[in-house]
């Protein structure tokens, strides 16, 4: 019972974030152009990246109430730091994940000539997860170092992207795996990556959360 007591308040405090409807249209947005751009492009990889940005949003928006009375005094605040965040992180990088494997599974079967860039975006976008679900384990404990950490470990995966593009040793490796391996890299990567992330949160929870990260707690109630 208590479980879903925590998850019934994990979904009010949602509702309470900061910047809901801004977050969402960001969030709606981002996920639209992601799709598009990802059914367009068969080799770029870049509407993926679009995807798994978007399954940030949800635990983004729990933590920005994690500083407020309302959580704070609660007896979940625990729960609303550590388990919840993991789980609905894990969750939505599923939704979003999912479809880039169908699609990208798909091209390597009718275009097998992009079948070395199908994995490879399969791969990075697997590795991403696991860099993503980790820097939320952590950004809001101490905030600035692995919001700049995330920030180098982005641009080189978009530049390893492109390396990967240009008929280098690299491409021919991953063109040696089998599509369902990488398949089974990635989402073993996503599972790694939930399991950091909650890791990382129990290490810090009694950690004082970062002001930088905290800006806005709470929205006024009317």
């Amino acid at each position: 019972m208590r479980i879903f007591e925590s998850w019934r308040f994990a979904v009010k405090c949602i509702k309470l974030s900061y910047n809901l409807k801004v977050s969402l249209f960001a969030a709606g947005l981002l996920g639209v152009m992601g799709l598009v751009y990802e059914l367009g492009n068969s080799v770029s990889g870049v509407g993926a990246v679009m995807l798994l940005t978007v399954a940030m949003y949800p635990a983004q928006l729990l933590y920005s109430v994690c500083g407020s009375d309302l959580v704070q005094s609660s007896p979940y605040k625990k729960s609303m730091m550590t388990s919840i965040p993991t789980v609905v992180t894990f969750c939505s990088s599923m939704i979003m994940y999912l479809p880039v494997l169908v699609l990208e599974g798909a091209r390597s079967i009718l275009k097998p000539e992009t079948v070395g860039h199908n994995i490879r975006t399969v791969l990075l976008c697997g590795l991403m997860l696991l860099v993503l679900q980790s820097y939320l384990g952590i950004a809001y404990k101490n905030f600035v170092i692995p919001m700049l950490a995330m920030a180098v470990f982005v641009v080189g995966i978009y530049n390893l992207m492109h390396f990967a593009d240009n008929g280098t040793l690299l491409l021919s490796w991953i063109s040696g795996i089998t599509m369902p391996t990488a398949m089974a890299v990635g989402l073993g990567c996503a599972v790694l990556g939930s399991l950091l992330q909650y890791g990382l949160s129990l290490l810090l929870y009694k950690k004082p959360i970062s002001r930088t990260a905290m800006y806005g707690l709470l929205r006024q109630q009317s």
